[in-house]
């Protein structure tokens, strides 16, 4: 059947069937108007609030020249302004670009550069050292200071134009009228670059949407009377924070309770202050409420806690099953290309799973294939995670070669090694890169690590492959004391002798490293690059 459209006016059919990430706060100002939206160290905004904002943030960018499908880059801590841009650049049919504040000045300028920012948001607290980094980015013409310009603050010669927050705001408070198309970008995030430089990653209206409510769903936020509060200390530039619970909690009218960082203490402070429903963090950053759990806080509002990025040892699960009986604990695991969650492992599956991710979320199918090929694996057999669906990205900025392997066979390629079994649950295995190849095994990195954190005196591990001219490459672990450790050499032999006790020949390491500290992502990921040379 073929569809008649004519008589139509094209643009009131395209804004009458909009699917604009803009339009999520004004559907909850609609009828949330007076709930709180968003609260940051500095204030808080309604639903109806946030919305206005929102909508003079995207009259003020169009005002200044920015135009559809242009970046709008956001080098910010966790605030209130953060959010009123990434909606308002969505409104305007812009593209929010939030950039890794952790990721190093040379892929923060890589960064802006490759992806032509015009404009920049800056916080207040980074302008100084933002405006001359900036300098040598010729296409950034505008610098918004969220806070005001600091006095004493001047743009270089033929630099960008310094301006403050309430320089960019518009007098028109209304929801644009903009044309957006469903697979029209609006927003591009970096990778974490744990292997390589930083890839954009560009992720349409259609796909943020489509995460958004079948995050909210899977979740478990509420739609009604009695709103769902979460605390977020995630920084808003990674998936997690933004995908994963910012664009939801905004969807389903849920209140956001912002941090600028994550202090232990001050997180479970506020997790009991405002009575916290459902929560989304790193296995350390929901440990911390097992500690103030301790301190006698009253933690019995949360219902729901999500746990990503990193795996959780028994002894936390045990210690935070203990401390709040009444929570679930989930894993949530995706990847930025995929706007995450695509998988979720929730407490009813039998025990027998529990070291799995879990079934697929509503919004994304999963399937197993050759690595990097197109042949689809049967039940059980190891290979890729490869992923079909909504949410799945539009591509990699600039990076045709990249794009090229990534969608080879019709599904997005993860790089992660697993297995889907007979009821369809999804096991991990390894990432591709982080498989140590060693006598002709393939040795589960990930495997090797959750044995090694149940050692007594082991903080942190992480296991690599180092080249060896007999095995191919030699299981090495890298560990962090834990308090009271013994001294580096009896903790090497120990951890030598637990790996061996508890471990396959293949598996159990061949090399013991003692470190201060792990390399890490701003998102907690482990940089395993920079400890492949470690002696």
């Amino acid at each position: 059947m073929r569809l008649d459209l004519t008589g139509m006016d094209p643009t009131d059919h395209a804004l009458a069937r909009r699917c604009s990430v803009g339009d999520i706060p004004t559907r909850a100002a609609a009828t949330f108007a007076g709930r709180t939206a968003v609260t940051d160290d500095a204030g808080s905004w309604t639903f109806a609030e946030l919305e206005s904002v929102a909508n003079r943030v995207a009259h003020g960018l169009v005002e200044l020249g920015i135009e559809a499908e242009d970046p709008v880059s956001i080098l910010s801590t966790n605030c209130r302004e953060f959010v009123a841009t990434y909606f308002g650049a969505a409104k305007a049919g812009m593209v929010a670009l939030p950039i890794n504040l952790l990721s190093g000045l040379d892929n923060i300028a890589h960064a802006l550069t490759d992806s032509g920012t015009r404009i920049l948001l800056v916080h207040g607290s980074l302008a100084e050292l933002v405006m001359g980094a900036v300098a040598g980015i010729p296409s950034i013409r505008t610098v918004v200071v969220v806070g005001g310009v600091p006095e004493g603050l001047e743009a270089p010669a033929d630099g960008p134009a310094l301006i403050g927050w309430d320089d960019l705001l518009s007098d028109d408070d209304s929801n644009p009228d903009t044309v957006i198309a469903d697979r029209q970008v609006v927003q591009c995030l970096y990778s974490s670059g744990t292997t390589s430089r930083p890839k954009g990653v560009l992720t349409s209206h259609l796909a943020v949407t489509m995460a958004g409510l079948g995050n909210g769903a899977v979740f478990g936020l509420k739609w009604g009377a009695q709103g769902s509060v979460t605390v977020c200390p995630l920084p808003l530039f990674h998936t997690a924070g933004l995908n994963g619970v910012l664009v939801p909690a905004i969807t389903m009218g849920a209140t956001v309770h912002l941090l600028a960082g994550f202090d232990p203490t001050q997180y479970a402070d506020t997790v009991a202050r405002v009575r916290a429903t459902h929560l989304v963090g790193l296995p350390l950053m929901l440990e911390s409420l097992a500690g103030g759990a301790d301190r006698g806080l009253d933690l019995s509002s949360i219902e729901v806690l999500l746990y990503a990025m990193a795996p959780m040892s028994e002894e936390m699960r045990r210690r935070l099953e203990a401390a709040l009986p009444d929570a679930k604990i989930v894993l949530g695991s995706g990847m930025s290309e995929c706007t995450p969650a695509t998988v979720m492992q929730w407490p009813e599956l039998n025990p027998d799973k529990s070291d799995s991710w879990g079934y697929p979320t509503p919004i994304a199918q999963n399937r197993i294939c050759e690595p990097g090929g197109e042949a689809l694996l049967a039940t059980d057999e190891e290979g890729e995670i490869a992923y079909r669906g909504p949410t799945v990205m539009e591509g990699y900025w600039n990076n045709p070669q990249a794009n090229a392997e990534v969608f080879v066979g019709g599904h997005l390629h993860s790089g992660d090694l697993g297995r889907i079994d007979a009821d369809g649950v999804v096991w991990f295995a390894d990432r591709v890169k982080d498989i140590v190849k060693s006598g002709g095994e393939n040795v589960s990195s990930l495997h090797v690590e959750r044995v090694l954190l149940d050692h007594p005196h082991v903080a942190e591990v992480a296991c690599v492959g180092r080249p060896d001219p007999t095995w191919g490459e030699l299981v090495t672990v890298v560990v962090v004391p834990a308090e009271g450790a013994s001294d580096d050499d009896e903790l090497v032999a120990s951890v030598m002798e637990f790996g061996a006790e508890r471990l396959t020949s293949s598996h159990r390491p061949r090399d013991v490293v003692v470190t201060d500290a792990i390399p890490r992502t701003a998102t907690g990921k482990i940089r395993k690059v920079e400890l492949r040379g470690v002696r």
